[in-house]
């Protein structure tokens, strides 16, 4: 079983695209964290139920609260399976989320990252951030990772106590998460 976890705070109508076009062309099970947004979000989290299992954190608690709090539901399933990971905005293609899950079926107990190309109008705080982020953690690890704040991740289910482990409520999970897996799973 392949799950979709896609945690989101004030998203907009992407996200019921993304939904949507995952529903037409897999069988995935999509699950939705609603972490902590306004009532102005609640049509669409209800348009969301359409296509995902929605689950909600009465107030926000950060996009690594949101993830555990899915991979939680997740291993209360019991089920064998992939988890992946995607950003409400509608940035990840379709194609790169069936792409990393099947890496990850792959290649269990590792950590697959799809890479965003920053090519085009990308803002040069983002470059630069992600360029010294790069650059940091390869220092700090020896692993050459090139982009180290995607949100287009994916995993086996096993790897989920690992997971939940992992230090950080906000966005520092996402490195942490990348700094303990490049020990924990080498």
């Amino acid at each position: 079983m392949d799950y979709l976890v896609i945690p989101a705070y004030e998203p907009d109508f992407n996200l019921i695209r993304l939904l949507k076009k995952i529903k037409e062309k897999s069988q995935m099970e999509l699950i939705v964290l609603n972490d902590g947004s306004s009532s102005k979000a609640k049509v669409l989290f209800e348009q969301a139920e359409q296509y995902a299992t929605v689950l909600h954190h009465e107030n926000n608690q950060g996009k690594g609260q949101a993830l555990k709090t899915a991979f939680t539901y997740i291993q209360s399933l019991g089920q064998y399976g992939t988890v992946i990971t995607a950003d409400a905005d509608g940035q990840h293609k379709v194609w790169d989320i069936f792409r990393v899950a099947t890496k990850a079926a792959e290649n269990p107990n590792q950590l697959i990252l799809g890479a965003r190309t920053f090519t085009g109008k990308v803002p040069l705080r983002s470059r630069f951030g992600n360029s010294l982020t790069r650059a940091l953690f390869k220092l700090q690890t020896g692993v050459g990772v090139s982009d180290t704040q995607t949100g287009l991740r994916a995993f086996t289910t096993n790897m989920i106590p690992f997971m939940l482990k992992v230090e950080g409520q906000r966005y520092e999970y996402e490195m942490n998460m990348l700094l303990e897996a490049s020990k924990e799973y080498p």
